[in-house]
């Protein structure tokens, strides 16, 4: 049996997890191993793992919603960004399979 959530302690997990993200993000973007950033920031590399570990798992129960697509008609190239994510997509790859038949 899960233990009840209160909406309000359901939005302090939330925030916390969000500002562990950012967290995390500063940590990757340093250039510094886990152990050095941990250092300078005052953080424990075991608390520093354990919150990693529960944004992994909230990832995993929750996973990104898929966005649907539409690819248009025309040959023409994709380009797709989202959250700094860039995609290519060219139009070389958007082919009929029966005109190699």
């Amino acid at each position: 049996m899960e233990p009840k959530t209160t909406p309000i302690r359901a939005i302090k997990q939330e925030v916390r997890l969000q500002e562990w993200s950012a967290q995390i993000e500063v940590q990757q973007a340093s250039g510094m191993s886990v152990r050095q950033w941990c250092a300078e920031n005052g953080i424990k590399p075991a608390t520093y793992y354990y919150h990693r570990r529960l944004l992994r798992e909230q990832c995993i129960e929750k996973p990104p919603a898929i966005v649907p697509l539409t690819v248009p008609q025309h040959s023409s190239d994709i380009h797709i960004e989202k959250n700094g994510l860039h995609i290519f997509l060219s139009s070389l790859i958007f082919c009929d399979w029966r005109s190699f038949i």
